[in-house]
């Protein structure tokens, strides 16, 4: 064996030997956090606790907000609508005074024309 041949002998089983290393490394951490996760034991932060507990009572109230405003809106709307139903009601009956007073009239006249005749 020449000294070329060594040398990449040794690379080649230095390089296996690291591969095969790092393969069975990544493979015990893989079962090591599979057995952590089965037993339960949990490693979190209270702080993310505080804060999680924090986004949800920020959430709530935003949702709050945002429910009370739909309301009013929804209230005012109902509003609108209710005074343009009363408003076009009101024209209604005006043109139907209008029309009957014009009617009535007319028909005064006409008695009227009828005794001076």
């Amino acid at each position: 064996m020449s000294g070329e041949e060594f040398v990449i002998a040794m690379v080649a089983i230095i390089g296996g030997i690291g591969f095969a290393g790092f393969l069975f490394w990544n493979v015990f951490s893989l079962i090591r956090q599979w057995i952590n996760s089965k037993s339960g034991k949990s490693d979190i932060n209270p702080q993310f606790f505080k804060a999680l507990g924090e986004f949800k009572k920020n959430t709530e109230r935003r949702i709050t907000n945002l429910e009370a405003i739909v309301s009013d809106l929804e209230e005012e709307r109902y509003r609108l609508d209710e005074t343009h139903e009363t408003m076009s009601d009101i024209e209604i009956e005006e043109e139907e005074v209008r029309s009957s007073s014009n009617k009535g009239k007319d028909d005064d006249g006409n008695l009227r024309n009828m005794l001076n005749e």
